[in-house]
Protein backbone atom coordinates (compact mmCIF):
# COMPACT_ATOMS: atom_id res chain seq x y z
CA UNK A 1 0.00 0.00 0.00
CA UNK A 2 2.77 2.78 0.75
CA UNK A 3 4.13 2.02 -2.63
CA UNK A 4 1.30 2.64 -4.18
CA UNK A 5 0.71 6.13 -2.88
CA UNK A 6 3.82 6.65 -2.75
CA UNK A 7 3.43 5.83 -6.75
CA UNK A 8 0.25 7.88 -7.04
CA UNK A 9 1.93 11.18 -5.47
CA UNK A 10 4.51 11.10 -7.80
CA UNK A 11 2.18 11.03 -11.00
CA UNK A 12 0.48 13.75 -9.48
CA UNK A 13 3.62 15.88 -9.51
CA UNK A 14 4.29 14.50 -12.86
CA UNK A 15 1.04 15.79 -13.74
CA UNK A 16 0.93 19.32 -12.14
CA UNK A 17 4.57 19.89 -14.28
CA UNK A 18 2.36 19.08 -17.62
CA UNK A 19 0.25 21.24 -16.79
CA UNK A 20 2.70 24.02 -16.04
CA UNK A 21 4.47 23.17 -19.14
CA UNK A 22 1.68 23.11 -21.12
CA UNK A 23 0.54 26.33 -20.15
CA UNK A 24 4.06 27.85 -20.53
CA UNK A 25 4.20 26.84 -24.00
CA UNK A 26 0.20 28.24 -24.72
CA UNK A 27 0.66 31.68 -22.78
CA UNK A 28 4.03 31.91 -25.11
CA UNK A 29 2.54 31.47 -28.40
CA UNK A 30 -1.27 32.84 -27.68
CA UNK A 31 -0.76 35.28 -24.93
CA UNK A 32 -2.27 34.65 -21.74
CA UNK A 33 -5.77 36.42 -22.39
CA UNK A 34 -6.46 34.14 -25.17
CA UNK A 35 -5.90 30.48 -23.36
CA UNK A 36 -8.10 29.06 -21.54
CA UNK A 37 -8.70 25.88 -19.27
CA UNK A 38 -10.10 24.41 -22.23
CA UNK A 39 -6.77 24.61 -24.16
CA UNK A 40 -4.65 23.48 -21.77
CA UNK A 41 -6.89 20.74 -21.77
CA UNK A 42 -6.48 19.68 -25.12
CA UNK A 43 -3.43 20.28 -25.73
CA UNK A 44 -2.85 17.55 -22.97
CA UNK A 45 -4.66 15.40 -24.18
CA UNK A 46 -7.13 15.12 -20.93
CA UNK A 47 -10.49 16.29 -19.94
CA UNK A 48 -11.33 19.71 -18.30
CA UNK A 49 -11.79 18.27 -14.65
CA UNK A 50 -8.62 16.76 -14.41
CA UNK A 51 -6.78 20.14 -14.99
CA UNK A 52 -9.05 21.77 -12.81
CA UNK A 53 -8.18 19.51 -9.89
CA UNK A 54 -4.66 21.09 -9.89
CA UNK A 55 -5.67 24.32 -10.74
CA UNK A 56 -8.42 26.60 -10.32
CA UNK A 57 -8.32 28.77 -13.26
CA UNK A 58 -5.69 29.80 -15.62
CA UNK A 59 -5.00 33.05 -13.57
CA UNK A 60 -3.91 30.17 -10.81
CA UNK A 61 -1.72 28.34 -13.50
CA UNK A 62 0.00 32.01 -13.86
CA UNK A 63 0.79 32.47 -10.47
CA UNK A 64 2.44 29.65 -10.08
CA UNK A 65 4.53 29.41 -12.95
CA UNK A 66 5.30 33.64 -12.22
CA UNK A 67 6.19 32.49 -8.27
CA UNK A 68 8.27 29.32 -9.50
CA UNK A 69 10.47 31.62 -12.18
CA UNK A 70 10.95 34.39 -10.53
CA UNK A 71 12.10 32.45 -7.44
CA UNK A 72 14.61 30.85 -9.41
CA UNK A 73 15.51 34.43 -10.91
CA UNK A 74 16.33 35.77 -8.00
CA UNK A 75 18.28 33.07 -6.81
CA UNK A 76 20.72 34.11 -9.96
CA UNK A 77 20.45 37.42 -9.39
CA UNK A 78 21.74 37.33 -5.55
CA UNK A 79 25.65 36.36 -7.23
CA UNK A 80 25.43 39.70 -9.33
CA UNK A 81 23.62 42.31 -6.90
CA UNK A 82 24.27 40.90 -3.92
CA UNK A 83 21.96 41.64 -1.05
CA UNK A 84 24.38 42.93 1.43
CA UNK A 85 27.09 45.52 1.35
CA UNK A 86 27.48 48.45 0.33
CA UNK A 87 29.31 50.25 -3.03
CA UNK A 88 29.52 53.82 -2.53
CA UNK A 89 30.57 54.29 -6.08
CA UNK A 90 29.09 54.22 -9.12
CA UNK A 91 27.53 50.70 -10.77
CA UNK A 92 31.34 49.32 -12.17
CA UNK A 93 31.68 48.93 -16.30
CA UNK A 94 29.73 45.75 -17.57
CA UNK A 95 27.31 45.81 -14.59
CA UNK A 96 24.35 46.90 -17.38
CA UNK A 97 25.93 45.14 -20.04
CA UNK A 98 25.93 41.59 -17.28
CA UNK A 99 22.40 42.74 -15.87
CA UNK A 100 21.33 42.41 -20.02
CA UNK A 101 22.58 39.40 -21.08
CA UNK A 102 21.19 37.96 -17.58
CA UNK A 103 17.76 38.88 -18.52
CA UNK A 104 18.43 37.34 -22.23
CA UNK A 105 19.47 33.97 -20.79
CA UNK A 106 16.27 33.78 -18.63
CA UNK A 107 14.48 34.67 -22.49
CA UNK A 108 11.31 32.34 -21.05
CA UNK A 109 10.59 34.11 -18.27
CA UNK A 110 11.33 37.97 -19.44
CA UNK A 111 8.48 36.40 -22.48
CA UNK A 112 6.52 35.23 -19.46
CA UNK A 113 6.19 38.16 -17.69
CA UNK A 114 5.48 40.27 -21.01
CA UNK A 115 2.83 37.43 -22.17
CA UNK A 116 -0.47 39.29 -21.23
CA UNK A 117 -1.27 43.47 -20.47
CA UNK A 118 -4.15 42.58 -17.68
CA UNK A 119 -3.19 43.42 -14.07
CA UNK A 120 -1.93 40.33 -12.47
CA UNK A 121 1.11 40.71 -15.42
CA UNK A 122 1.39 44.52 -14.59
CA UNK A 123 1.35 43.89 -11.05
CA UNK A 124 4.03 41.23 -11.52
CA UNK A 125 6.41 43.03 -13.75
CA UNK A 126 6.12 45.61 -11.31
CA UNK A 127 6.89 44.40 -8.15
CA UNK A 128 10.37 42.02 -9.84
CA UNK A 129 11.42 45.48 -11.00
CA UNK A 130 10.49 47.43 -8.44
CA UNK A 131 12.52 44.59 -6.71
CA UNK A 132 15.82 44.91 -8.88
CA UNK A 133 15.33 48.56 -8.56
CA UNK A 134 15.89 48.74 -4.34
CA UNK A 135 18.83 46.11 -4.97
CA UNK A 136 20.48 48.41 -7.26
CA UNK A 137 19.92 51.74 -4.87
CA UNK A 138 20.81 49.34 -2.03
CA UNK A 139 24.02 48.45 -3.30
CA UNK A 140 24.40 51.43 -5.21
CA UNK A 141 23.82 55.06 -3.90
CA UNK A 142 24.73 57.38 -6.83
CA UNK A 143 21.71 55.44 -8.65
CA UNK A 144 19.39 57.37 -6.89
CA UNK A 145 20.08 60.62 -7.06
CA UNK A 146 17.28 61.95 -8.79
CA UNK A 147 13.67 60.79 -8.32
CA UNK A 148 12.66 58.37 -10.77
CA UNK A 149 15.93 57.55 -11.84
CA UNK A 150 15.91 53.97 -10.66
CA UNK A 151 12.45 53.57 -12.61
CA UNK A 152 14.08 54.62 -15.81
CA UNK A 153 17.56 52.33 -15.02
CA UNK A 154 15.11 48.73 -14.68
CA UNK A 155 12.47 49.86 -17.36
CA UNK A 156 14.91 50.26 -19.87
CA UNK A 157 16.91 47.26 -18.76
CA UNK A 158 13.74 45.31 -19.35
CA UNK A 159 12.40 46.91 -22.11
CA UNK A 160 15.85 46.05 -24.25
CA UNK A 161 15.88 43.02 -23.13
CA UNK A 162 12.04 42.34 -24.58
CA UNK A 163 12.76 43.72 -27.82
CA UNK A 164 16.17 41.70 -27.69
CA UNK A 165 14.44 38.11 -27.56
CA UNK A 166 12.08 39.08 -29.85
CA UNK A 167 14.05 40.86 -32.48
CA UNK A 168 17.11 38.92 -31.87
CA UNK A 169 19.76 41.77 -33.16
CA UNK A 170 22.71 39.97 -34.58
CA UNK A 171 25.42 42.28 -32.75
CA UNK A 172 23.93 41.71 -29.15
CA UNK A 173 27.28 42.35 -27.76
CA UNK A 174 27.39 45.42 -29.14
CA UNK A 175 23.99 46.29 -28.01
CA UNK A 176 24.68 45.37 -24.48
CA UNK A 177 28.34 47.34 -24.49
CA UNK A 178 26.16 50.66 -25.28
CA UNK A 179 23.22 50.36 -23.27
CA UNK A 180 26.16 50.09 -20.31
CA UNK A 181 27.39 52.89 -21.59
CA UNK A 182 24.90 55.00 -21.86
CA UNK A 183 23.30 53.95 -18.31
CA UNK A 184 26.47 54.48 -16.77
CA UNK A 185 26.67 57.85 -18.35
CA UNK A 186 23.18 59.19 -17.34
CA UNK A 187 23.83 57.86 -13.87
CA UNK A 188 26.98 59.63 -13.63
CA UNK A 189 25.58 62.79 -15.40
CA UNK A 190 22.57 62.89 -12.93
CA UNK A 191 24.62 62.35 -10.15
CA UNK A 192 26.84 65.61 -11.11
CA UNK A 193 23.84 67.98 -11.81
CA UNK A 194 22.33 66.70 -8.58
CA UNK A 195 26.05 67.77 -6.79
CA UNK A 196 25.54 71.10 -8.62
CA UNK A 197 22.36 71.93 -7.63
CA UNK A 198 23.71 70.87 -3.72
CA UNK A 199 26.40 73.58 -4.29
CA UNK A 200 28.95 70.86 -3.61
CA UNK A 201 30.18 70.02 -7.13
CA UNK A 202 33.72 68.70 -5.44
CA UNK A 203 31.96 65.73 -3.93
CA UNK A 204 31.06 64.68 -6.91
CA UNK A 205 32.23 61.43 -9.07
CA UNK A 206 34.11 62.23 -12.24
CA UNK A 207 32.32 61.46 -15.45
CA UNK A 208 33.09 58.20 -17.37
Amino acid sequence: MPVLEHRKRLAASARRQQILETATRLFLAEGFEAVSMADIAGELGVSRPAVYSYFASTGAVLDTLLSERLGQLWTHLERLIPATGVDTGSPPVGLYATLFGFLLNERESLLLLHSGGGPAFQARRSAFLAELGERLEARYPNIRRRPHQISVVTHLLDSLAFYAVQQQPEDVQGLAETLDSFMRGGVARLAQETGQEAGNPASLPPKD
